[in-house]
């Protein structure tokens, strides 16, 4: 992945990925019930489906809270799919919390 943000972006996604709402937004869309896509220019991830049905507001896609550094992070990729990073993250925190 060549990098499209600045070195300041990389470091508030990094802070940002310390934070409970990547990690949620990571295990959503990991479960499958989350189907999600990023924006043209990489920086936002939209909800386009949660559970099987469109989310829309007044037929706008929705940004997903917490999701927007999980690509700048590497833990989805240009298809939105987890990445082993993403799955190694996800098993950490899981495995930790108990």
């Amino acid at each position: 992945m060549t990098s499209i943000f600045t070195p300041d972006e990389i470091d508030e996604c990094r802070a940002a990925m310390m934070k409970p709402a990547p990690i949620g937004a990571l295990a959503l869309i990991a479960s499958g019930r989350a189907v999600v896509e990023l924006s043209a220019d990489r920086r936002n991830v939209y909800l386009d489906e949660l559970d099987g049905r469109k989310m829309r507001d007044q037929g706008r896609k929705l940004s997903i809270s917490g999701a927007w550094p999980l690509y700048r992070a590497g833990m989805i990729d240009d298809f939105c799919r987890v990445t082993d990073a993403g799955r190694k993250l996800l098993a950490a925190v899981e495995g930790g919390a108990a």
